[in-house]
């Protein structure tokens, strides 16, 4: 039971995460793999980078460090990144 709930809260975060950034980057969610690079794959420059990253922080409360920032390149790894931030 524990790990069904765990699942949901897992796909409950990665349909927000993928939604916030597909309405940042303006394009249909159903359009973005999470493998995708961000910024050779879906056009994220460093003004919409900012944009996505300002965003997570108001939603999840969270502080992603610069170094990390640096690490991201797919939405798979923005994802990963917000859980283990949210800890």
């Amino acid at each position: 039971m524990t790990n069904d709930k765990f699942q949901m809260t897992n796909d409950k975060l990665e349909k927000e995460i993928k939604s916030l950034v597909a309405k940042v980057i303006k394009i249909p969610e159903e359009k973005i793999d999470l493998k995708a690079n961000l910024f050779t794959d879906l056009g994220v420059d460093s003004l919409l980078g900012v944009e996505i990253f300002a965003a997570l922080d108001q939603k999840y409360h969270i502080d992603i460090p610069e170094d990390k920032l640096r690490e991201i390149q797919t939405l798979e790894d923005v994802i990963n990144l917000v859980r283990q931030l949210k800890k």
